[in-house]
């Protein structure tokens, strides 16, 4: 577990000297001359401007539909068709918009998971910062899937990664099976 989250820190680290060295560079550069825009480029530009990222938006439409049924009325068994994969996703929404009633709901419960307002207090303590560093480094993942030697019965190891030029980051979630519906294993990582 330690070996994880040095991988991970040592990622960010990477990850967030990258984006900023990657930005400057941006900034430095001289500005080209400007161009009168058309028409249809404002208009492009406009909407552009109104759609905002979701991590949602990588899941299949009937899935969204199930997640929303899931955010409406809690309950649990919506979740039931999702992936592992699709899980893990779902969990980086909640933590990009501060959700923790549902990182709550998709917390593997093995016996030890305190009830939701002690739960709430030790994530945002111990573990909500990290998490929330990770959802916007990986924001653009290029894959995230199962590692298929961690695979057992009832658990499994997801693996995210994203990559900015020539580093890439790669971090590892461990899932298992409650409920028939697959639930992220943390609440370590929240006590630690």
């Amino acid at each position: 577990m330690k070996k994880i989250i040095l991988i991970a820190s040592v990622s960010m680290l990477v990850c967030s000297l990258l984006l900023t060295g990657y930005f400057q560079s941006k900034i430095d550069q001289p500005l080209a001359q400007e161009a009168k825009p058309i028409q249809g480029d404002i208009v492009e530009a406009k909407e552009d401007q109104k759609k905002k990222f979701s991590y949602l938006e990588q899941l299949p439409l009937e899935k969204q539909r199930k997640y929303e049924l899931f955010v409406g009325d809690k309950e649990i068994r919506h979740l039931q068709t999702f992936t592992p994969e699709e899980i893990l996703v779902i969990y980086i929404h909640a933590t990009a918009m501060s959700d923790v009633e549902v990182i709550y709901a998709l917390t593997y419960d093995n016996g030890s998971l305190p009830d939701q307002d002690t739960f709430k207090v030790e994530y945002y303590d111990n573990l909500a910062h990290r998490e929330l560093e990770m959802a916007l480094q990986y924001r653009y993942y290029d894959s995230i899937e199962v590692k298929e030697d961690t695979v057992k019965q009832n658990e499994l190891t997801v693996e995210i990664k994203a990559t900015i030029e020539r580093f890439t980051g790669i971090i590892f979630y461990g899932l298992k099976k409650e409920n028939n519906v697959w639930k992220m294993d943390i609440y370590d990582l929240i006590k630690e």
